[in-house]
């Protein structure tokens, strides 16, 4: 088990070699990551298992745990997002061996001798952030229940005469007199 994770390696390699790699990564080098976070500081533990499985398909076994600071999409405010998340990859050379695979697989689709490796995490992070993240109603700063009102209160029915086209109306029926 390596502790210190390369910045490019040959999947398949590392998986003919039954490699590991544990370690922390700081959220701060995790360049598209940052697009989602409310703060950068921080790290997120990781493990990559490089192995074969019983069908000796190339496998890569992840984890990632920690936690993120992220932004409230109601009140824009910061708000922890713990992250536990275990994956299982499959190295695959084409497309065909990617719709073959078993559901438990998610393919990794290796077209190039290399790949960089935090990117498996970084990957794995922003997939576990949800597209509109928001804090519970109790504890956001935004309350909803003054928004709920100022929208019943748009909502009302507009009376007849505030009607935009009942000047329309009056003209099509003097339109129909001159017939």
């Amino acid at each position: 088990m390596l502790s210190q994770l390369p910045e490019r390696a040959d999947p398949i390699r590392l998986c003919e070699s039954d490699r590991q790699f544990e370690g922390v990564v700081k959220l701060h080098d995790l360049q598209r990551l940052g697009a989602f976070l409310a703060s950068s500081e921080g790290e997120i533990r990781y493990s990559l298992l490089f192995t074969r499985d019983a069908d000796r398909r190339r496998v890569i076994e992840g984890y990632v745990q920690g936690e993120l600071q992220i932004v409230c999409q109601r009140c824009l405010g910061a708000m922890p997002l713990p992250i536990h998340s275990d994956w299982q990859l499959a190295v695959v050379t084409g497309f065909q061996q990617a719709e073959q695979l078993p559901e438990e697989y998610d393919p990794l689709l290796v077209e190039e001798d290399t790949i960089v490796l935090r990117d498996l995490i970084e990957d794995e992070l922003i997939l576990a952030v949800p597209s509109a993240a928001r804090h519970e109603p109790d504890q956001c700063a935004v309350q909803l229940t003054d928004y709920q009102e100022e929208v019943e209160e748009e909502t009302e029915a507009p009376e007849a005469s505030d009607n935009p086209f009942a000047v329309l109306a009056q003209m099509k029926g003097k339109g129909s007199d001159v017939n």
